[in-house]
This record gives C-alpha cells, structure tokens and sequence, in this order.
C-alpha cells in the first residue's frame, strides 16, 4: 500500500519504472550505496550546524569537523552491515567528509547561510496535493532563507554548471508545495548548494529562476506517473545510465538473471 509519494520516488519510476516497483512495491531490501551514507551524514552535519548557530543564547556551535565525527558514527551505526562499500571504506568517506569540512571556501559558504525563522526553516516539511492522484506528495526542504528561497544541500564528485541546476525537476515539488500553501515570496527562485569533492573542496551556490509553467508541467508529470503506478506498469529501462551491475541495486534480480 503506497500512504504517499516523495520527489526521490517519483525519479525512481521516471529512472527504471521496475526498479520503482523492487523498491516501493515489493519493499525488497539491498545493501546501502556509501555515497547514500555520505550524503546523509553530511546533509546532517550542515544541518546541525545551522540549527545551532541561530539557537538564541546557545553561543558558537561545534565546528563542522567536529559535527562531522559524531554525525558520521551515527550514520554508520544505523546502516551496520548493510553496507556495499565496493571500491570505498568507512575511512575513506570519513577523511573525505573532514577534508571537506575543514576548506575555507566550504566552511564561508555554510557560515554564509541565513533563514528567518530558525529551526522550523531547516528541514521544513512540505505536502503537495495533485489533482487525480489520492496520495500526497511529501517533500523536506534543506533550508529555507530570510527572503523565502528553498535550499537544496547536494554532495558531488564534480562541480555544477547553470544549465544543470537550471535543468533539475527537484525544486518544482518544493516550489509547488509552497505556492499550494501560499508562501509566494520565493517567486520562483531556488538555490543549489553543491558541496563539491574534488581534490580542492568547492562550495558552490546556484540559483535557478522557474516560472508558474514549470509547476503546471511538473503537475501534469505527477499525474502521468501515478496513471502508470495504478495500472501497474513496470517496464525496465536499459537505455538508462543506471542500468548497469555497477550502478543498479536491482541488476542481479533484473538483467543479471541467466
């Protein structure tokens, strides 16, 4: 029984409908990619760390790095043995996560970030009811600023260009919620903040313009999806670049199969 769609399962099916109907459907369990474990733990650091720099009266908070040591043992501790750590391991992602969070450019863009209303614009939960679809699509925005522009934390292997954040459906679902829940004050504006793992860790932020079309394509989008999830279409899709042993969690179910 799906109870709600989110951003990532509507990708998913967009991606390979059947490796949707392995994950939502069938509910089939697979190791945890590091990348996924990363990100978390770096989502989370970030997070924190704003969460407590605009406490009232709570003083400096912890450095980045040191939020990071505690985040990434939490993070580990969760996924125990349910991790496919492949060509990485635990220290190589931990080293990579303090490289970062000890770079300047990458410590100024987080000290850089502001929103209005503390804690409940970090993480804020957002709901989006489409027309035709009976399940809502739920969403959590990273951060939200003091002008109302939606955030995005990303974690990358390479940096980003405008053509990219502009090209992102991700910020669609977050400015439709809010437009369905009259917060206008975006006007259409979001904000990619990319936290880039090269050898020199960069911090980039990019800010994308959409129109009230975009939301109405997105709409439509979501509707042609759930269309498809009812009538139980599920059809793989090997042209995709996830289609492979490397990249698919699925693929020894799917085309690994002899």
């Amino acid at each position: 029984m799906i109870e709600h769609l989110s951003y990532s399962s509507i990708s998913t099916w967009l991606m390979c409908p059947r490796s949707w109907r392995f994950r939502y459907l069938e509910k089939i369990q697979v190791p945890t990619a590091p990348a996924l474990i990363f990100g978390s733990a770096f989502h989370n650091t970030v997070e924190e760390y704003l969460v407590r720099k605009h406490q009232v009266g709570a003083g400096e908070p912890q450095p980045l790095a040191e939020l990071w040591s505690s985040l990434w043992q939490e993070q580990l501790a969760e996924n125990e043995g349910n991790v496919n750590w492949g060509k990485d391991t635990p220290e190589s992602c931990f080293n990579d996560g303090l490289r970062m969070l000890q770079a300047k450019e990458v410590c100024d863009v987080v000290d850089g970030l502001a929103f209005g209303d503390g804690i409940s614009q970090v993480e804020h939960r957002v709901e989006l009811q489409v027309p035709d679809v009976p399940i809502p699509i739920i969403g959590y925005i990273d951060m939200i600023d003091r002008d109302g522009t939606p955030h995005d934390f990303k974690t990358s292997s390479r940096s980003w260009n405008g053509d990219k954040a502009q090209g992102e459906i991700q910020p669609l679902f977050y400015l439709a919620a809010l437009l369905q829940a009259g917060d206008v004050r975006h006007q259409f504006r979001f904000r990619h903040v990319v936290f880039v793992k090269t050898k020199t860790p960069q911090a980039q932020v990019i800010e994308s313009q959409h129109n009230v079309g975009s939301v109405f394509w997105l709409i439509g989008l979501i509707r042609e999806v759930w269309r498809a999830i009812e009538a139980g279409h599920f059809p793989g899709n090997p042209t995709s670049w996830k289609c492979s042993p490397d990249y698919c969690e699925y693929w020894g179910m799917c085309r690994g199969k002899t």
